[in-house]
């Protein structure tokens, strides 16, 4: 009986140094062998190659969804996805080995994130039935990140990676007309973090619903791409459609675009001549509201 209870006593002891060992190991990965990195998004630069002070705006009034990724050897080894309303929203924690990395943190709109597993493959997708991000304004850093012990929070400044073609319609919208549809080529959906340029050939689409509030009323669409490091302009075939998808009035425009600017097209698309609202403003009006908005590098203006 007596050595039955040293026998329970023995196992007991053991088994209690195993459980405590498990604990100890656990925290040892956490926080000894583990640094602990914080990268916190600052600002959104507004101007790429202005006024960079005057150009920051807060993160969260610019996009709805974050996604900081960390790589090494071309491998990404860390990432972090949140959404506009996440308690952290705009700071990443994460635990890495000290040594050298590049990190990546990507600011957009979309419906849903773009794949981050390569920096030189960040690829946004149309808006489909089943699913895709779609193309908005997106924001971006892409630089070394080096990992040592004591190391103090990061932070960082984002710049715009896209274009933005902005439609103004002046005349009246006859009631048939129920959406736009756009299809245009020669930007790309899918830009290198890298470079900071679009780097694929896409077929990007969207269509824009209209309610009765458009009735009577001037129509402004804005659609995105990431430019190509070079002068191909952008061609988009527009049609305004009926509400069974049938095209009612096109038209095709090709539209330069460079990265941080507005190339924007004002005219009428339904009738020619003079818009039907003598109330729009006249083009001094026009370039002085170009001032109010300090988020692009400037507009490029044309008619068509």
């Amino acid at each position: 009986m007596k050595d039955a209870t040293v026998f329970l006593l023995l196992m007991s002891l053991l088994l209690f140094s195993s459980c405590e060992k498990v604990i100890l190991e656990q925290e040892s990965s956490a926080s000894g062998e583990g640094i602990n990195v914080v990268l916190t998004v600052a600002d959104v630069e507004a101007y790429a190659n202005g006024d960079a002070t005057r150009g920051r705006t807060s993160v969260d009034k610019v996009c709805t969804r974050l996604c900081f990724a960390v790589y090494q050897n071309g491998q990404r080894v860390k990432y972090d996805n949140q959404k506009a309303g996440d308690s952290d929203f705009g700071t990443a924690s994460m635990q890495l080995e000290a040594g050298s990395y590049q990190l990546l943190i990507l600011a957009h709109s979309g419906d849903a994130n773009p794949s981050t597993t390569k920096p030189t493959q960040i690829k946004f997708t149309n808006q489909t039935a089943s699913g895709g991000t779609g193309f908005t304004d997106t924001f971006y850093y892409f630089g070394d990140l080096e990992v040592t012990n004591g190391m103090p929070a990061k932070q960082y400044v984002l710049e715009r990676a896209t274009a933005m073609f902005r439609l103004i319609v002046k005349d009246k919208k006859p009631s048939d007309v129920k959406r736009f549809y756009f299809y245009y080529t020669g930007g790309s959906g899918q830009f290198d973090a890298t470079t900071g340029y679009g780097n694929a050939n896409s077929q990007q689409k969207m269509t824009f619903d209209l309610d009765a509030s458009a009735d009577g009323e001037p129509l402004e669409f804005e659609l995105y791409t990431f430019p190509h490091d070079s002068d191909q302009k952008v061609t988009f075939k527009i049609e305004a459609q009926n509400a069974e998808g049938q095209a009612l009035y096109t038209k095709e425009l090709k539209v330069p675009m460079e990265r941080n600017f507005i190339s924007q097209f004002s005219g009428n698309f339904f009738t020619d001549g003079e818009p039907d609202n003598p109330d729009e403003p006249d083009d001094e009006d026009e370039e002085g509201s170009i001032l109010v908005d300090t988020t692009w590098d400037g507009t490029e203006e044309y008619t068509y």
